[in-house]
């Protein structure tokens, strides 16, 4: 009789749906995102962490959780943001650009149409400070091509 209450309680069972984090009422209150400042909030307020200052990462952060096998213990662990080293090209400044940059950045420089129209459109929150810096740059070069062609005009 003893031997089937210990079988089914929670602590040792846990192959009942229902039974695993995030079911119950108390892991629900404690692991709810209104419940603790997350990651994402932080980087939009422009709190980054350092190596996203150094290349076009998109907002994007590392992220904290768990790794949960089969035997329920949890390991925490990491996932970083998918950095390639590239080289683009700049039409407005006639330059390349070489950049640290993720490919969530990548995927968005190709549906703005363009480097210098990424640049451009995003947030500073997205660009981090290198991003800020090459737009600064990109600005001071058109503005420098639009006084060159004011003055060829007159």
């Amino acid at each position: 009789m003893f031997a089937s209450v210990v079988r089914w309680s929670r602590t040792t069972y846990r192959g009942a749906r229902g039974s695993g984090p995030g079911r119950s009422g108390k892991t629900d209150s404690r692991s709810s995102p209104a419940s603790r400042p997350t990651d994402v909030a932080a980087a939009h307020a422009g709190h980054t962490f350092k190596r996203a200052q150094r290349g076009l990462y998109d907002g994007k952060i590392l992220q904290f959780g768990n790794s949960i096998p089969n035997s329920r213990h949890k390991t925490p662990r990491t996932w970083e943001p998918n950095v390639q080293n590239k080289t683009l090209w700049s039409d407005t400044m006639q330059v390349w650009v070489r950049s640290r940059i993720t490919t969530a950045a990548l995927r968005s420089i190709k549906k703005h149409g363009g480097f210098d129209q990424y640049l451009a459109k995003t947030k500073d929150t997205h660009l981090g400070e290198f991003g800020r810096k090459l737009r600064d740059r990109l600005a001071r070069t058109l503005r420098e091509q639009r006084l060159r062609q004011s003055n060829v005009s007159t």
